[in-house]
């Protein structure tokens, strides 16, 4: 069976009863349905917008094991996440990518992170390499992975454009990257063409009820408006920043929202050269990230308690962007900075209103809603696996675990440009169901295109045989800041 949607669908048509009920296609929810139809459990995953459309294709793109978390003495979680990167790197092919992070030391500027006591110049340096020693401890490194302590002429050397002046020295460490939404439809696929799982994109649940031994579950489908009534015997909702739904939205996780927004310059206009940045200190006592991404540069991210856009759709406003290109000008030597695009996501946090979102843990946690039905909520993308490992164990009495991914190598070589034939495998085997799910999160094509890729959009929406859905499509471009005329 393809993964592709009518084939889903049709599916649909002939079977109602699942063992298990996923809520949610973002990395979570994709990495619980591999796993458990690994297992021969009958499971099905929804997915009220496109897969991967909120947070999970909205991240910095790091597989990092939360160099950050240190100073707040998160040491769990580190730890948690260096292991982790140890497990991914076997299960991800292509799709994990090692990267070392430079993170230059200046003095009066420090790092953010660390304690007001070590921010003094005379060890801030010392105490960022003691955070550095216990990073590589936690995660077990080898010699060849250890950090490196380089002098003021090689940061120079390496990073030309990084400014001179108060530079002290810098550090090297090593961490990973990953292409998020990419991950994510490559898990959906592993679990339908390989482990006979279901998942569906524009699906909406619209009500659930107890019934009996089973959860009867009502589902509108979105593009068509038919409705579907299924049955489920255990439920897991990744739901990330939503509500659940129908009747049990009051028994949701109570969750704080931080926005994070980043931008997409085009090349490698820092000569940062395939390496990442960790930039010590913003104005709002946090550190950035500058980072390599497909042959362009990512810089970001914010973080903000409040958001602009919609749950569904949020977008980097002009504040966003400005306070972004102030901190590249902080830290490199450029007059002006011109980005392609840019793209904001919403976090879902534990709720804790004694402290900002900057503070709050990135943890996760599990909420049991109903008997056999639990919620997810919070989690960084580096733990996704061990978070749909732990969420399926909660509910069944089986041990589960990732299988190594197949088809990586097919999604990244996805053209950034529209092409036909990349389209016809999206439609085949990554489930594309609008213009904007192959432009958006199956290829880069509008985050690395002027004005959103509208160029192609004309060649691209004579393959989808939908109603208005040019005027959609203009629409969610615009609705994600892609169309703005300033690009």
């Amino acid at each position: 069976m393809n993964f592709s949607r009518p084939e889903q669908l049709q599916e649909l048509e002939n079977k109602s009863e699942f063992d298990l009920l996923i809520i949610g296609g973002g990395i979570v929810g994709s990495a619980a349905l591999e796993m458990a139809s690994s297992r021969g459990l009958d499971v099905i995953l929804l997915e009220k917008n496109d897969f991967a459309s909120g947070a999970s294709s909205r991240s910095t793109k790091l597989l990092h094991g939360g160099i950050r978390y240190l100073p707040q003495l998160q040491f769990g979680l580190v730890k948690e996440s260096l292991l982790e990167q140890k497990i991914l790197v076997k299960l991800l092919g292509g799709l994990y990518k090692p990267l070392k992070l430079l993170a230059p030391i200046y003095k009066d500027d420090g790092f953010s992170d660390l304690p007001k006591i070590f921010q003094h110049n005379a060890i801030s340096s010392t105490a960022f390499k003691i955070g550095l020693t216990l990073y590589d401890f936690l995660g077990s490194r080898e010699k060849n992975q250890k950090h490196l302590k380089i002098d003021k002429s090689e940061t120079k050397k390496l990073l030309p454009k990084l400014k001179q002046d108060k530079l002290k020295k810098s550090f090297i460490f090593q961490d990973a990257q990953t292409d998020d939404a990419k991950l994510v439809v490559t898990l959906l696929r592993n679990a339908v063409e390989i482990n006979n799982a279901n998942a569906i994109n524009y699906m909406e649940i619209k009500d659930i009820n107890k019934s009996s031994s089973k959860y009867k579950i009502t589902v509108l489908n979105k593009l068509d408006n038919q409705k579907y009534i299924l049955y489920a015997t255990n439920i897991i909702a990744a739901t990330g920043v939503h509500n659940l739904p129908g009747e049990y939205k009051e028994r949701s996780s109570k969750i704080k929202y931080s926005g994070g927004a980043h931008l997409v310059l085009r090349g490698d206009p820092l000569k940062i050269t395939g390496n990442g940045i960790l930039l010590p200190r913003t104005e709002d006592d946090r550190i950035m990230f500058v980072l390599p991404w497909f042959g362009n540069t990512i810089v970001g991210t914010t973080d903000t308690e409040s958001f602009s856009g919609t749950l569904d759709r949020p977008f980097a406003n002009n504040q966003d962007r400005e306070y972004l290109i102030r901190h590249v000008k902080k830290y490199f030597d450029v007059k002006d900075v011109e980005y392609i695009s840019s793209w904001s996501g919403v976090r879902a946090l534990i709720d804790n209103k004694l402290t900002s979102t900057k503070n709050v843990s990135r943890g996760h946690f599990f909420k049991n809603i109903d008997d056999r039905f639990i919620q997810i909520s919070g989690g960084k993308l580096t733990g996704f696996r061990l978070i749909a490992k732990e969420s399926l164990e909660l509910l069944f009495d089986k041990n589960f675990d990732l299988e190594p991914l197949s088809y990586t190598d097919e999604i990244l070589k996805l053209s950034n440009k529209f092409n036909e034939s990349d389209l016809e495998i999206c439609f085949q085997h990554y489930c594309v169901a609008k213009p904007s799910d192959y432009m958006l999160r199956r290829t880069h094509l509008s985050w690395f295109n002027a004005n959103g890729g509208e160029r192609d959009l004309k060649n691209i929406i004579e393959k989808f045989e939908i109603e208005n859905i040019e005027k959609e499509t203009l629409k969610e471009l615009e609705d994600e800041g892609l169309l703005d005329k300033s690009y």
